[in-house]
């Protein structure tokens, strides 16, 4: 219990002294891995609130009343980040493995995960003005680029690469699924 505590504090800590927090991600123990689980849970499903209130713009709950709004949150929220922590997180391992990374995938998404900290601000910034919050997402790739770089003790240049691989392998796979899709359906009407 100890230990997943400062795992927590880890989360909140990595947005002062990241270099510090990601150089502790490089033990791979099945203990540590299970000890920062909480934290990595809790990280990836403010990432996807995050990315459910950015996606949603400025007006998409204003109909709702309060209830409404935090079950919309909440469920929106949950999907994105389990959606994204897995898809995303399945990217970036496969890209980091073929540049050289060695560990596990699973190091990996934690890197991912302990990089969307600063979303935790997603909502209080979307509550003063949505499009703030692409900054917190430019502040998570920034963290992401050098939780690369201190796990797998990479160059920036090469922890980009990294992220840029990914997403365009991601969207090339997407377009294949979308592709097959289409074709096995006979397009989208």
């Amino acid at each position: 219990m100890e230990a997943q505590l400062e795992w927590l504090r880890r989360a909140a800590l990595v947005l002062r002294r990241p270099v510090q927090v990601f150089g502790t991600l490089r033990d791979e123990s099945k203990e540590a891995a299970e000890e920062r689980q909480d934290a990595v849970v809790a990280l990836a499903f403010v990432g996807g609130i995050a990315v459910a209130l950015g996606l949603a713009g400025a007006d998409a709950l204003h109909g709702l009343d309060v209830l409404d709004k935090l079950v919309w949150i909440f469920v929106t929220g949950f999907a994105y980040g389990f959606v994204g922590y897995w898809v995303l997180g399945w990217g970036l391992g496969f890209v980091v493995a073929r540049l050289g990374g060695e560990g596990s995938r699973r190091r990996t998404r934690h890197v991912l995960a302990f990089a969307l900290a600063p979303l935790v601000f997603a909502l209080p910034v979307w509550a003063v003005w949505p499009p703030l919050i692409v900054l917190l997402a430019a502040w998570s790739l920034a963290l992401l680029l050098v939780g690369l770089g201190v796990v797998y003790r990479w160059s920036l240049p090469r922890a980009a690469a990294g992220v840029g691989l990914t997403v365009v392998w991601l969207a090339a796979l997407g377009v294949g699924l979308l592709s097959v899709l289409t074709l096995l359906g006979g397009g989208f009407e």
